[in-house]
């Protein structure tokens, strides 16, 4: 989801105070200082984390303050369970097949479960 330069990016952001907001000028400068980089490099990079909704952006005075849409924890939690998610959907036969091997019959259920819901949300999501 996200290309070196983003999530560089990002960590810097996630690293100030989120109510405190950065400007290109902020991650330039800390960019600048251990790789040559161009401004327009990194403006147009946080623009599109913007339009990638990672990033607020709002205009103060003569520049742009970009916020981060989520903490970094909540960043993980959401692509980390997208990925399990994508995973599931693509293996879903193999998967249902190997549950009723599993030894623990609770577990299988579970993930019969979550396997459901994510069909019944996928499908919801299509219909929109």
């Amino acid at each position: 989801m996200l290309g070196d330069l983003e999530a560089e990016i990002m960590e810097l952001i996630w690293a100030r105070p989120a109510d405190r907001g950065t400007t290109v000028r902020d991650v330039f400068e800390a960019l600048y200082e251990h790789r040559s980089i161009a401004y327009t490099t990194v403006m147009n990079t946080m623009a599109r984390l913007a339009r990638k909704k990672l990033l607020r952006v709002e205009k103060a005075e003569q520049a742009y303050v970009y916020y981060p849409k989520l903490t970094r924890e909540e960043f993980i939690s959401g692509f980390v369970s997208r990925i399990l998610e994508d995973l599931l959907v693509s293996f879903a036969g193999v998967t249902l097949a190997t549950l009723d091997e599993l030894a623990d019959p609770r577990a299988a259920s579970k993930a019969r479960e979550l396997l459901d819901e994510i069909a019944r949300r996928r499908a919801a999501e299509e219909a929109h």
